[in-house]
C-alpha cells in the first residue's frame, strides 16, 4: 500500500479527533467559533480576571462593556465614571461584567453556574458542552439571533446529553433573558420526569447566588409553587420566590397536569415512547400543553426521542421537517459524533491497510459481519478509524438492524430499523427497489353489479381513479392452477378500519419447464372500502377474468364481524352462499371436525386464527428472505415496513393497515403449500376444444 495514502488517512483521522474532542476553553471562549460556526470577537481588558476573552458580538454592544473598553481598564472605568451613589468596589464591577458575559455566552454561563453528574466519573462536575451539545447550541443560537421561536426536533442516537442541554438552555433563557420565561417538561413516564426534576433541583441548589445579583450565601432551591406538586419556582431558604418564571414537570401519561399553563417554552422528552390511546394522542397532548403559548421570539419548543417506530407521531413530525420544512429545525447526532463510540486500535497502519484493501468487498471478511465496502463507507462519511473499530466489535453482538437503531449514522437508519419489525427492514428495502408503477389502472365491469349478471361480459375499463391496479392482464395460455385470487375483506366500518384487499398471483413460472427457481408474482391488486357483498362480487369478477382462478376468501374477518354484531344475521354464510352459487372454483379448508361416518368436514374460506396466522406470516418471512415471489406493489412493502410484533402478537402498527400483508401471506401459503403445480393442459380434440390437465409436475415439449 502506498505510503502517501496511509499518511493521508492518518492525518485526516487526527483532524477528525480534534473535532470530536471538542476542546474549547469556556473561560476565555477560545475554540468555540471553530466548533459551532458562531462568530466570536476579541475583548481585551488588561486588569480583568480574564484579560483576553473571545465573546459573542452581541456582548460588545452592551453599555457597560463599551464604557470599560473606552476606559481601557476596569480601574480607569471606576475612577473616571460619574457615579450617582458612589463608586462600587472592584469585585462588584467584575461580577457585573461576568453576568453580562453569562447573558450572551451560554458556554461560559454553563461552566461557571451549572453542575451536572458525569456518568463516567460518577461525580458532579462543571457543565462543559460536548460536540453534540455544541451542535445543538449552534442551532438554538442561530434561531435566537434571527428573532424567531426556537423550535428543535432532536433525533437521539444513544446518550449524548441532548435533554440535559435543552433543559438548561431554557433555564438560561429564564435566568438571563426573561425572568418570566416559564416552561413545561413532559416526559414519557413519571420516573423519567422525576429524574429530570432531581437534576434541575440539584443544579439550582448549586447555583451561585451572585450571578442573580443576590448576596453571597443566599441559598437557592427549586421548590413547589402550588398544591398540584407539578409547578416549581426558584426560591430562597425562606420560601421567597426570586424569579417570576415557573417550571412545570409532568408526564404524557397524565397530561392534565400540564394543560393550559402560561408558558414560554416546552420540552417533550422521548415522544416516541408516549402512549397513544383513543382520546390521548401525542399530537393532542402537545396541542393542549401549548394552548397558551405564543410564537414570540423568546419562546422555545424542543421535542426529542430515540427512534421507536418508522411511522409514529415523532417519526411523522421529523419527516414533515425534511428539507427545512415543517415547524421544527432538525437535530440529528450520528454515532460517529459521540466520543464514547470509539475503540482503541493497537496498530493504526495495519488497520488502515486492512480497511483500504477491503474497501470494495461486497461480502464480509473473516469474523467481521459486514462487507468491507460498508466499513469504507463509514470512513467516507466522516468516522474516525477508532469508531469503525468500535462498530466492528459491537456488531459481533448485534444484528445489523439493531446496530443501526442503536447507533445510526443517518436518520434513515434510525427510523428504518426502529421497532420490533416482523419483516427484516433491509430485506423489505431490497424488495421495494423492484417495485414499479402498475401498467393499467381502472375497474372491471360486467352486465350488472350483483347476481349472475355481475359475472357476465366482464371487461376492463381504464380509469385513473379506479381501484384495480394491474401489472399483467390475464394470459389465456392453456395452463391449469395458474392464478390464485385472495380476498381479505374489510375489517369493520370505522374510518380507520382496514380496507378490503384483493391479491392476484400468477404461478406460471412455478412450472417445472421454467426451472426450479421459477417464482410466482403479483400481477394485480385492489385496496378499497366497500360493503361485504360488493367485495365478494369484485373478487369473483377478478377471479373469473383471470381464467377462472382459485378464489380464496379470508373467513375469519367476516365470521368475527358476525360474532361482534350478534344480531342473528350470519353475513359470512350469506356472502359465501352468494359466491358458491355463482363461482365454482372456491377454496375450501378441511377442519378437525368429522361427520358421523368419519368424513372430514370442509368449510368455505381460509380462516386466520392463532394457529394459522403465525404459520402464514412466518412463511411469508421465509419467502421475503429467499426472494421467492415478485412483488411490484409499494403498498405491500409499505405495510411490511410497519408490521410489528408486540408481546407475541403480530399486527399493523397503530394507525397503519395490514390488509395487503394478510392477503399476500394467505396467497403465498396457498400458492406454495396447498395448490398443485401449474401444468400445461393437453388439447385432446381440437374441434371441440376440450382439454385434460397435464401431470402434476408439468409437461414439457408441448
Amino acid at each position: 500500500m502506498q505510503e502517501d495514502i496511509i499518511s493521508s488517512i492518518l492525518a485526516e483521522n487526527e483532524k477528525r479527533w480534534e473535532r470530536l474532542r471538542a476542546e474549547y476553553d469556556p473561560v476565555t471562549g477560545e475554540g468555540i467559533a471553530e466548533l459551532t460556526g458562531l462568530k466570536r470577537v476579541k475583548l481585551s481588558i488588561p486588569d480583568f480576571a480574564i484579560p483576553v476573552q473571545w465573546v459573542p458580538p452581541e456582548m460588545m454592544q452592551n453599555k457597560m462593556v463599551k464604557e470599560i473598553r473606552k476606559a481601557k481598564t476596569i480601574d480607569n472605568y471606576i475612577a473616571t465614571k460619574k457615579w450617582k451613589y458612589g463608586a462600587p468596589d472592584r469585585l462588584e464591577i467584575e461580577r457585573r461584567l461576568r453576568r453580562i458575559r453569562h447573558k450572551y455566552d451560554f458556554c461560559c454561563w454553563a461552566f461557571f453556574c451549572i453542575k451536572i453528574r458525569h456518568k463516567q466519573l460518577k461525580r458532579r462536575v462543571r457543565f462543559v458542552l460536548n460536540l453534540p451539545q455544541l451542535i445543538a447550541l449552534a442551532k438554538c443560537e442561530q434561531l435566537r439571533a434571527q428573532g424567531v421561536p426556537i423550535s428543535l426536533i432532536i433525533l437521539k442516537a444513544r446518550q449524548w446529553g441532548g435533554s440535559t442541554f435543552c433543559f438548561f438552555y431554557q433555564v438560561w433563557l429564564m435566568f438571563k433573558w426573561n425572568e418570566f420565561h416559564s416552561f413545561a417538561i413532559a416526559a414519557h413516564t413519571s420516573s423519567a420526569s422525576q429524574t429530570i426534576l432531581t437534576m434541575l433541583k440539584r443544579a439550582i441548589k448549586d447555583y451561585p447566588a451572585w450571578d442573580l445579583g443576590l448576596p453571597d450565601g443566599t441559598e437557592l432551591s427549586l421548590a413547589t409553587a402550588d398544591s398540584t406538586g407539578h409547578a416549581f419556582a426558584v426560591k430562597d431558604k425562606n420560601g421567597k420566590q426570586l424569579l417570576e418564571g415557573f417550571i412545570y414537570v409532568g408526564t404524557a401519561e397524565k397530561p392534565d397536569t400540564l394543560r393550559s399553563k402560561d408558558i414560554n417554552g416546552a420540552h417533550y422528552s422521548e415522544v416516541g415512547l408516549w402512549p397513544d390511546t383513543p382520546g390521548k394522542q401525542s399530537e393532542d397532548i402537545i396541542a393542549d400543553i401549548e394552548g397558551g403559548m405564543t410564537d414570540d421570539e423568546d419562546t422555545m419548543r424542543a421535542m426529542e426521542s430515540t427512534a421507536k417506530s418508522p411511522s409514529d407521531y415523532f417519526a411523522n413530525v421529523w419527516d414533515s421537517c425534511n428539507d427545512g420544512k415543517g415547524g421544527y429545525m432538525q437535530v440529528f447526532i450520528p454515532s460517529r459524533d459521540i466520543i464514547f463510540d470509539n475503540r482503541p486500535i493497537d496498530d493504526l497502519r495495519e488497520f488502515i491497510e486492512w480497511l483500504y484493501e477491503h474497501r470494495n468487498d461486497e461480502t464480509p471478511n473473516g469474523k467481521w459481519r459486514d462487507a468491507g465496502k460498508y466499513y469504507w463507507w463509514l470512513w467516507e462519511i466522516g468516522s474516525t478509524l477508532e469508531h469503525i473499530n468500535w462498530y466492528r466489535y459491537r456488531r459481533l453482538r448485534l444484528s445489523f438492524a439493531k446496530m443501526c437503531n442503536e447507533a445510526p449514522e443517518t436518520p434513515e437508519q434510525a427510523f428504518f430499523t426502529a421497532g420490533n419489525h416482523v419483516f427484516d427492514p433491509f430485506q423489505v428495502q431490497e424488495k421495494a427497489k423492484k417495485c414499479r408503477e402498475p401498467v393499467y389502472l381502472g375497474d372491471l365491469v360486467a352486465d350488472g353489479e350483483k347476481g349472475e349478471e355481475a359475472l357476465q361480459n366482464i371487461r376492463f375499463i381504464p380509469n385513473s381513479t379506479g381501484n384495480l391496479r394491474i401489472w399483467e392482464k390475464p394470459d389465456d395460455s392453456p395452463v391449469s392452477d395458474r392464478y390464485v385470487v385472495v380476498l381479505d375483506p374489510r375489517r369493520g366500518a370505522s374510518e380507520g378500519a382496514d380496507p378490503a384487499s384483493i391479491t392476484v398471483i400468477d404461478r406460471l413460472l412455478m412450472m417445472r419447464d421454467f426451472g426450479l427457481n421459477g417464482k410466482p408474482g403479483v400481477v394485480a391488486e385492489m385496496n378499497y372500502k366497500a360493503d361485504p357483498d360488493l367485495q365478494a362480487y369484485d373478487a369473483m369478477r377478478v377471479a373469473k377474468w383471470y381464467n377462472g382462478a382459485l378464489l380464496v376468501i379470508e373467513s375469519n374477518t367476516m365470521e368475527s364481524m358476525d360474532a361482534e354484531r350478534n344480531n342473528g344475521i350470519d353475513s359470512f354464510e350469506y356472502i359465501l352462499d352468494i359466491v358458491s352459487k355463482l363461482y365454482d372454483n372456491l377454496y375450501m379448508r378441511s377442519t378437525p371436525e368429522e361427520d358421523a361416518d368419519g368424513t372430514v368436514v370442509y368449510k368455505w374460506g381460509f380462516q386466520t386464527n392463532r394457529l394459522t396466522k403465525p404459520k402464514i406470516i412466518n412463511f411469508m418471512k421465509e419467502c421475503l428472505r429467499d426472494d421467492l415471489w415478485d412483488e411490484p406493489s409499494t403498498y405491500c412493502c409499505s405495510q411490511m415496513s410497519s408490521y410489528m410484533e408486540d408481546h407475541g402478537k403480530t399486527n399493523a402498527e397503530h394507525g397503519k393497515h395490514d390488509d395487503v400483508v394478510m392477503s399476500r401471506a394467505i396467497g403465498l401459503w396457498i400458492c406454495f403449500k396447498e395448490m398443485p403445480w401449474p401444468a400445461w393442459i393437453v388439447q385432446t380434440d381440437p374441434k371441440e376444444k376440450s382439454y385434460i390437465r397435464g401431470d402434476r409436475y408439468g409437461m414439457t415439449n408441448l
